[in-house]
């Protein structure tokens, strides 16, 4: 009887506390390792998406900035924003005759149809800028482009009008709308100003206080050198990018 007694016997009170709190504290360091581990998943998730979003913002914009009219840029708003015109095509031209509005070019493309994507008065010529105030309507040394045939252009210049200072290289670039960039509420925006409702585009968000265009130089021997401050913020992670991009000058 006794040995049927002794395995009948269960846990006592003392033995089930001292093994629950072992169950407990041995649970909170699985769920903290747990939680430690999702939360580290989840920073370096969006520490990667950041750094993929600060890498196409620099890249995009290296990329379309390098292709720019030359001295075509202004920044303005405090750093905060930037103007400059994109070159749709660039060539150069053979000779320039007098009490004439035609000008006969040869343009760096493998478009076959070029002209047109360009007639229509849309599109302009410019010889030799130096300023972006040279790219508008009125300016002496560039024209809208009216008509375009073969390799032969049109322009809005007057026949008996003399032709503004040639390009010591013969080259010229053919534009239509100017492209506004800007820090603007935690994003980076771009819009084209073609006359319509402006629209922008978001390049790249969690943008913080400090990021800035700063444009270096505008001569014709060193070219535009922009230098752009990115100031990425996430989580309370910041990360900084300082870029320079030269557009180069070809008179």
């Amino acid at each position: 009887m006794a040995l049927l007694s002794r395995k009948q016997r269960g846990f006592t009170l003392v033995e089930l506390i001292v093994t629950m709190t072992i169950l407990a504290i041995v649970s909170v360091g699985i769920f903290g390792f747990i939680e430690s581990s999702a939360t580290g998943y989840v920073e370096s998730r969006d520490r990667e998406a950041l750094q993929s979003q600060a890498r196409f913002a620099v890249e995009r914009l290296g990329r379309e900035l390098r292709h720019a009219v030359p001295n075509s840029m202004t920044v303005w708003d405090g750093g905060s924003c930037l103007t400059y015109t994109p070159i749709r095509y660039s060539g150069v031209y053979n000779q320039r005759e007098e009490n004439v509005n035609t000008l006969d070019v040869a343009l760096s493309t493998e478009q076959t149809d070029w002209q047109d994507a360009i007639k229509g008065g849309d599109h302009r010529l410019v010889f030799l800028p130096m300023t972006q105030s040279d790219l508008v309507g009125g300016a002496a040394n560039s024209f809208a482009i009216t008509d375009a045939s073969g390799s032969t252009l049109t322009l809005d210049k007057l026949p008996a009008a003399e032709w503004p200072a040639a390009s010591p290289s013969q080259r010229v670039y053919l534009y239509s709308h100017s492209v506004t960039l800007c820090f603007d509420n935690g994003e980076l925006r771009r819009r084209v100003n073609d006359g319509a409702t402006p629209k922008n585009v978001t390049l790249a968000q969690n943008i913080a206080a400090g990021s800035r265009f700063n444009l270096s130089g505008e001569s014709l021997s060193s070219g535009n050198l922009i230098n752009i401050y990115y100031r990425f913020t996430q989580s309370g992670e910041t990360s900084i990018y300082n870029q320079q991009v030269q557009v180069i000058n070809a008179p």
